[in-house]
């Protein structure tokens, strides 16, 4: 067997249901993806994918079941790690160079030593928290360290990156390697799990036979995607062009990240009839009213703000965001894992009838309170 083939029925063997190769040169023109950022001898990338459980996502979709798919995705991610652990292992056996990725929830643009905002931030809320209650009062030594971390914090969330740059972008080396091509809405679409896998890399300083990516999208352009998006972050009918490892994608025309932020952090998620709506925890009054134009950005931040100064549960839902923001999601306990909404990919099966159904089931699934 050539090392290639060794490489991908360790993956398989491991549990990923796809997987594929590409070279590191392929990704080199764009900062998202450029993999020597993590490794700088780079010279290859071997990227998999696991499948989501189609049943869950279902139970999800149509507001049935929550936690078991919140979960799901927990395990599959700590299942990722454990297979890009086994491949670099199995690289570095043979005397090259290997970086295992994190799976999601990393950024260039975030200063993830800066760990002590956690800590600062859970204090905060529960001074907030005491202050509101009518049965506390808060000492003055409380009153003064509430006072200055609102001043340290609040205005720190009023400044919270919005266009957060991945330190890895999976997706693009799933195109380059041939485990699928971008849709429409901007997730990796594949023959055959659609858009429901979650992905994971390898880096190395390997010389590795590249796959070829698929000449053929698996997109079939039915743009239920863009129907299940409260946010607004793509168009249904403008277009753009990008180009992956020489591979050139039509996709919708992206609007500011600000609008999926708002909805996918949980911060609002109902759509403007109240039919339906997401798993958010909770919902502000002014949902309805995000700027169209790019003040959205800043409209968004001063939403964590002000979800802290609530108190109760928009404050703790601020936490969680800034915890995967600044500490990743890969070291937390998959049953901590939270997701509100995701309706874009998870809507996406592998054929159009399952589509069809899921976007059905979601229509139908009434409104969270």
């Amino acid at each position: 067997m050539t090392l290639e083939e060794q490489i991908k029925q360790l993956a398989l063997e491991e549990g990923a249901n796809l997987v594929g190769i590409c070279s590191a040169e392929s990704l080199s023109d764009k900062e998202a993806s450029d993999p020597h950022y993590l490794l700088p001898e780079a010279q290859s990338i071997v990227c998999f994918a696991l499948k989501m459980e189609d049943t869950l996502v279902k139970k999800y979709l149509s507001k049935e079941d929550y936690l078991s798919f919140c979960h799901e995705e927990g395990h599959m991610t700590k299942h990722l790690l454990r297979i890009g652990d086994k491949i670099k292992q199995f690289l570095e056996q043979k005397g090259f160079k290997a970086q295992r990725c994190s799976a999601n929830f990393n950024y260039r643009n975030v200063n993830t030593a800066s760990k002590a905002i956690i800590p600062a931030l859970r204090n905060l809320i529960d001074l907030i928290n005491k202050d509101d209650d009518p049965g506390e009062d808060l000492t003055k030594k409380e009153q003064k360290t509430l006072n200055t971390l609102k001043k340290m914090i609040l205005g720190g969330l009023r400044k919270t990156p919005i266009g957060l740059i991945p330190n890895f972008s999976h997706k693009c080396a799933a195109v380059a390697a041939g485990l699928g091509r971008i849709g429409w809405s901007g997730n990796l679409v594949t023959k055959q799990f659609g858009a429901r896998v979650l992905l994971n890399s390898v880096i190395t300083d390997a010389k590795l036979a590249p796959d070829s990516p698929l000449e053929e999208s698996p997109c079939i352009g039915c743009k239920l995607c863009e129907k299940c998006c409260q946010g607004g972050l793509f168009e249904r009918d403008e277009s753009q062009i990008i180009k992956i490892a020489g591979v050139e994608e039509k996709i919708a025309k992206r609007n500011s990240t600000a609008y999926c932020i708002a909805i996918c952090t949980g911060m609002a998620g109902q759509n403007k009839f109240k039919e339906w709506s997401t798993w958010s925890p909770f919902r502000f009054e002014d949902r309805d009213h995000l700027p169209l134009d790019e003040s959205v950005d800043k409209y968004v931040q001063n939403m964590f703000a002000r979800a802290v100064e609530h108190g109760g549960k928009e404050a703790e839902n601020v936490l969680r965001l800034v915890e995967n923001t600044y500490l990743g999601r890969n070291d937390k306990p998959a049953e901590d894992f939270r997701q509100t909404c995701g309706f874009c990919q998870l809507v996406c099966g592998p054929t159009m009838k399952d589509k069809k159904e899921s976007y059905r089931l979601l229509m139908q699934s009434g409104s969270v309170d």
